[in-house]
């Protein structure tokens, strides 16, 4: 990502409402899918910017997180006590000798370009019974100068992140788009925007509190539906995955 990135988004995460409501996505869904034995579960996030997700995961297990940006993780120190580690996906996966109950890989396949073999080498990871959670940004024809300002090299469809996952050989538990509510006004901004030729750049606003708050809201109540409603659309595509013989679920 473009370095002016790195501050906006340590600056936001604590107040937008789509970080908030990312997050509390995120955590429940790790909460939901956990197998019972993860009784102080190791989480790997993958990807891990300035450490938002990584200071939430810290009071439910051991956490250390990977990213390749040097600024990115200075960041991340300032807010978390996770294990920190500099390296790039998928090369220096293999390095890691230690297992993991979750991996999450939230918002970075769409910047690498290996994205399957990240998806593989992220599943070697895992403990047996252990679970890969993801999300990617959706639809190719809603790429747009936002994605280019924020180095995303595509966007994708449900069925190319089931494929992904099949090819890793774990096995789907749900995958579904989300950011669904949402998605009528936003994709429509996004495609405004490239049929206008904006110019990229950092867009991110603070809003009034009351209109904030609605949007998490309105966003996070999806973690209601997930893996149990199958979501038609959305804004991204999200994903739970299962390696071995614990593997259980059904696709939704």
């Amino acid at each position: 990502m473009e370095k002016a990135l790195y501050r906006e988004m340590y600056e936001m995460e604590t107040r937008h409402w789509w970080f908030l409501a990312r997050r509390r996505i995120v955590l429940d869904l790790l909460m939901r899918y956990l197998t019972p034995k993860d009784q102080r579960p190791r989480f790997l996030d993958l990807g891990c910017g300035t450490g938002s997700i990584l200071q939430a995961l810290e009071g439910l297990g051991e956490a250390t997180g990977m990213d390749l940006s040097e600024k990115a993780l200075e960041f991340a120190a300032t807010r978390t006590r996770a294990r920190l580690l500099r390296g790039s996906v998928p090369e220096d996966l293999h390095g890691l000798r230690e297992r993991f109950d979750a991996v999450l890989m939230l918002d970075l396949l769409e910047h690498l370009d290996e994205d399957k073999k990240a998806v593989a080498a992220a599943a070697d990871l895992l403990v047996d019974g252990g679970i890969l959670l993801l999300t990617v940004p959706a639809y190719e024809w809603l790429y747009s100068p936002r994605d280019r300002f924020h180095h995303h090299r595509r966007r994708y469809s449900r069925r190319e992140v089931r494929e992904m996952i099949r090819k890793a050989g774990l096995s789907e538990v749900f995958t579904s788009y989300y950011n669904c509510f949402l998605f009528p006004l936003a994709a429509a901004q996004r495609l405004w925007c490239r049929f206008r030729g904006a110019r990229p750049g950092p867009d991110l606003r603070e809003l009034p509190r009351v209109l904030n708050s609605f949007l998490e809201d309105v966003f996070a109540a999806e973690r209601f539906l997930l893996g149990r409603v199958p979501l038609p659309w959305g804004l991204s595509v999200v994903a739970v995955a299962r390696k071995g013989a614990y593997a259980v679920g059904n696709p939704a």
